[in-house]
């Protein structure tokens, strides 16, 4: 006979695969769920040692058109914290924060090729807590930051299309006219190496999941370019990778497997419909404390 538990929280022995966000960084599992409740689960994955108890993280679950009734995969992501850690089935136990019925809906797109992100507002709120040496150490690879092909203000460097805000000292500013709406939705790339990558001096950047920056669009190769930065000088330098549909650096297409250096607001275009824009470190912040005087 089964408990109330059981029956108020049902499992579903169907297998699922999932995808794991932690601390940041996209890890896939390359694990399926061997039994799935509202409360939690239990993934099996070869990856199980490298986790830990109680190590929270963002997962995935991707559930087929068979199990669903949908067209396409639809995939429902929450937060979660690692219970246990199970060497003899070799996998992991997880407590789901929120009930997975409360899971947040992604389409198979938006899973497979979500860009980590923070909006520039996000940066603004907190640079100043930060004197410039200590901005750089934490973020020395510089970053690349969403170009708009709007350019309504010379004085701009970079548009968008929203204008939602939620730090009350920036909105403050709005109200003073001291700092423009038009650029604090903006999308921003810390350009960063992910830990389960085999290419440690290069950051990929690609449709594919497994890269350091991934970019979903159907114009954008697998494995489409990616960044150098030297050790000597934090000089950056974007290479193509051999790309179907080519890398653009200012307009100008560049030869795959060479190295191009970057320079402050250089614009990079990954395949004909993606651009971005390169920050170093120092310039960024310097962007940042113009804008938030």
């Amino acid at each position: 006979m089964k408990t109330f538990d059981q029956r108020k929280s049902p499992r579903i022995r169907q297998r699922f695969r999932v995808k794991l966000l932690r601390q940041g960084v996209d890890y896939t599992l390359e694990g399926r769920t061997v039994n799935l409740s509202q409360k939690g689960a239990f993934i099996r994955t070869k990856h199980y040692r490298s986790f830990q108890t109680g190590e929270p993280g963002e997962f995935t679950f991707f559930l087929p058109p068979d199990f669903t009734g949908q067209e396409k995969i639809v995939g429902l992501q929450g937060d979660a914290v690692i219970t246990r850690i199970d060497q003899d089935n070799e996998g992991i136990g997880v407590e789901f924060i929120k009930s997975l019925k409360q899971f947040e809906r992604v389409t198979i797109s938006e899973v497979a090729g979500k860009i980590r992100y923070k909006k520039l507002a996000q940066y603004l709120a907190s640079f100043e807590d930060l004197a410039l040496s200590q901005f750089v150490a934490a973020y020395p690879n510089g970053f690349l930051v969403e170009k708009s092909e709007r350019f309504l203000d010379k004085d701009v460097m970079f548009q968008f299309l929203t204008d939602v805000v939620e730090d009350e000292q920036v909105l403050e500013q709005l109200r003073q006219g001291t700092v423009r709406s038009a650029v604090l939705e903006a999308r921003v790339i810390e350009i960063a190496k992910r830990k389960d990558v085999t290419e440690p001096d290069k950051i990929t950047i690609g449709r594919s999941p497994n890269n350091d920056i991934v970019v979903y669009n159907k114009l954008v190769s697998r494995k489409h370019a990616y960044l150098q930065v030297s050790s000597e000088d934090q000089s950056c330098f974007v290479v193509d990778a051999g790309s179907s549909n080519g890398t653009f650096l200012n307009g100008t297409q560049i030869t795959p497997h060479k190295k191009y250096k970057l320079t402050d607001a250089d614009e990079i275009s990954i395949g004909p419909e993606t651009k971005v824009l390169f920050f170093a470190s120092k310039a960024f912040h310097t962007f940042l404390s113009e804008l938030k005087p």
